[in-house]
């Protein structure tokens, strides 16, 4: 029997308790509906669900054209910063304060995406 590591919501409790830089997040499937929003707040997934895609479809453009060209984005401004890291079942986005450190903060999201993996029960 295999079941995952961690589940959706799960790892967005995980990646909260990792960073207290985290402003929001969002877990996307394959398919780009939404596998759990952060604290539960589905109204506000919702509405970062298509920034997301949008941010993911735009990334893959500039890196080549081909959709999953862009597994790891980062976008930084004055006030803040947005990541996103992606493998092929999951799109895992946060947005987080001006001051986070950018390599911890992906090698966290790195992190939990790995662990929403299988492991043997």
């Amino acid at each position: 029997m295999v079941e995952p590591a961690l589940t959706p919501a799960l790892a967005l409790d995980y990646l909260d308790e990792l960073s207290t830089d985290i402003r929001g997040a969002l877990l996307l499937d394959a398919l780009g509906a939404v596998a759990a929003s952060w604290h539960g707040d589905d109204d506000r997934a919702e509405r970062m669900r298509p920034l997301v895609l949008e941010l993911i479809e735009g990334a893959d453009r500039a890196a080549g054209g081909k959709p999953g060209s862009a597994s790891e984005i980062e976008v930084a401004t004055g006030r803040g910063s947005v990541f996103a890291v992606r493998d092929r079942r999951f799109t895992l986005a946060v947005v987080a304060g001006r001051f986070v450190l950018s390599s911890l903060m992906l090698y966290d999201l790195r992190q939990v995406l790995a662990d929403l993996g299988e492991k043997p029960a």
